[in-house]
């Protein structure tokens, strides 16, 4: 069994395949956590865990959706945008639509939520700093929820780990979480798992050294593998549309760095998955 953390199968790009893509994995045995970005996603992933029972959901507001962001035709599908005439998506807050859907079975974490100040490049000073508080603001919303549901976090945090550690205390925020897509250094990373929180390694590893010593070094009782399907593919499939069955080949790079049996990463992030959600 092998449990793909953190997947988009509830986005645009899956529109016309999610169900071959979905029946794919049955047989190899990977279970996957679909992660909401938005509103809409959100509901889409839940709906995709009704149907699937290898599939979770989760519920959460992303960066990129708390600014006017150019569409991202992966997604959002045109049809369901409010303004198709528009190239921006209209700003959302994490409100109590959202946490209405934390309240269904299958939804196992609060996110992605966090911190991400790329997005915010191309806006003035001003627009910058007044982004960046609501970026903020959104997050500790978040935080609080996953506190009021007893539900973990799942982290999109873009370099700022520090400040997402020091959010976190100061929201006395002491559950699992999981910062996915981890980046980092290995100091970093230390700081997270000293926390009690869980570091998740995505494709990027497969192909570039920049996280070999991280992996290396990180405890193997606190790390997952994902995905982030269907964006950044692992080698041998670079440049092509990522799929949660691609997750193999992140096991197989960790199992390679740590010098370990393959089925020993799979085993331990499998139970490890199944011990951050609770499933």
């Amino acid at each position: 069994m092998i449990f793909d953390s953190h997947t988009h199968l509830n986005l645009a790009a899956f529109d016309k395949d999610r169900r071959e893509v979905i029946k794919k994995l049955k047989p190899e045995g990977i279970w996957v956590i679909n992660v909401g970005t938005c509103l809409e996603t959100s509901q889409k992933a839940i709906t995709i865990a009704k149907d699937n029972k290898n599939c979770w959901a989760t519920v959460g507001l992303h960066p990129s959706h708390l600014i006017p962001a150019k569409k991202d035709e992966n997604e959002i599908s045109e049809k369901n945008l409010a303004d198709s005439n528009s190239v921006f998506l209209k700003p959302e807050i994490f409100d109590e639509r959202f946490e209405a859907l934390l309240e269904e079975s299958k939804v196992v974490a609060v996110g992605e939520c966090g911190l991400d100040y790329s997005y915010l490049n191309n806006f003035s000073s001003e627009e910058r700093e007044e982004y960046e508080r609501v970026e903020e603001e959104e997050f500790r919303k978040q935080v609080q929820a996953a506190k009021r549901y007893h539900l973990p976090l799942c982290l999109h945090i873009r370099d700022l780990y520090e400040d997402a550690l020091g959010i976190l205390d100061e929201e006395s925020y002491e559950d699992k979480a999981v910062f996915h897509f981890f980046t980092g250094n290995k100091i970093q990373a230390e700081q997270i798992i000293k926390k009690g929180f869980y570091i998740s390694f995505s494709g990027v590893i497969t192909y570039s050294q920049k996280m070999d010593e991280v992996v290396e070094k990180a405890p193997l009782g606190k790390i997952l593998i994902e995905t982030d399907a269907p964006y950044v593919a692992p080698e041998p499939y670079r440049g092509k549309r990522n799929e949660p069955i691609y997750v193999k080949e992140v096991a197989k790079k960790i199992a390679e760095i740590k010098k370990l049996p393959l089925k020993d990463i799979e085993e331990a992030t499998f139970q490890n998955a199944r011990r951050l959600f609770n499933i």
